[in-house]
C-alpha cells in the first residue's frame, strides 16, 4: 500500500489527502475530550502525529509542485525551440524571396537599359527619315517651282504666238476681203464693158 510520504502524487490525490488530514484532525479534536486526557504527553503525542501527518502530505505536495515545474521547464523549452526552427525557417524563406526580388530588379533594370537603347535608335531613326522628308520635301518644292516657272515661259510664249496668228488672221482676212473686192470691181467692169454696144 502506498503512504503519504510517496512523491507519485497527483493533485486530486494531495487534495484529498490534505482533506482527509483536516477531517481526521477535526474528529481528533471533537473526539478527544481535553480533560480526560491522563497526561500531557498524549497531546504531544497526537500533535506530533498530526504534525508528522503534515509533513508526509507538505513533502509528496512539494514533489508533484516539483514534478510539474520539471514539466512545465520541458514544455518550455520544447516551445522554444519550436519557435526558433520556425523563427530561421522564416528567416531563411525571407532571405530568398529577398533575393528573387533582387533578381528580379536586376532584370527590370536590364529590360530598362535596352527599352531606353531601343527608344534612342528608333529616336535616332525617326529623325533621320524626318530630316530625309524634308529634304525631299524641299526638292519637290523646288522642282514644282521650276514646273511652275516652266508653265508660266511657254504660257508666255503660247500668248506670243496666239497674238502673232491673230494678227496674221487679221491680215490674211483683210487682203482676202480687199482682193474680193477688186475682183468683183474687175468683173462689174468686165461685165459693163460687154454689154456697151
Amino acid at each position: 500500500a502506498r503512504t503519504l510520504t510517496e512523491a507519485e502524487l497527483t493533485p486530486a490525490q494531495a487534495d484529498a489527502i490534505t482533506d482527509a488530514v483536516r477531517l481526521a484532525a477535526e474528529h481528533a479534536a471533537a473526539a478527544v475530550d481535553v480533560e480526560t486526557l491522563a497526561t500531557k504527553s498524549d497531546l504531544a503525542a497526537v500533535e506530533a502525529a498530526l504534525k508528522s501527518e503534515v509533513a508526509g502530505v507538505e513533502s509528496a505536495l512539494k514533489s508533484e509542485v516539483a514534478g510539474v515545474k520539471s514539466e512545465v521547464a520541458a514544455v518550455e523549452s520544447a516551445l522554444k525551440s519550436e519557435v526558433a526552427g520556425v523563427e530561421s525557417a522564416l528567416k531563411s524563406e525571407v532571405a530568398g524571396v529577398k533575393s528573387e526580388v533582387a533578381a528580379v530588379k536586376s532584370d527590370v533594370a536590364a529590360l530598362e537599359a535596352v527599352l531606353k537603347s531601343d527608344v534612342a535608335t528608333v529616336q535616332a531613326n525617326v529623325t533621320g527619315v524626318e530630316s530625309a522628308l524634308k529634304s525631299e520635301v524641299a526638292g519637290v518644292k523646288s522642282e514644282v517651282a521650276g514646273v511652275k516657272s516652266d508653265m508660266a515661259a511657254l504660257e508666255a510664249r503660247l500668248n506670243a504666238r496666239i497674238s502673232a496668228q491673230e494678227t496674221r488672221l487679221i491680215k490674211w482676212m483683210v487682203g482676202v476681203g480687199v482682193g474680193v473686192a477688186g475682183l468683183v470691181v474687175a468683173a462689174l467692169r468686165l461685165l459693163g464693158q460687154g454689154a456697151a454696144p
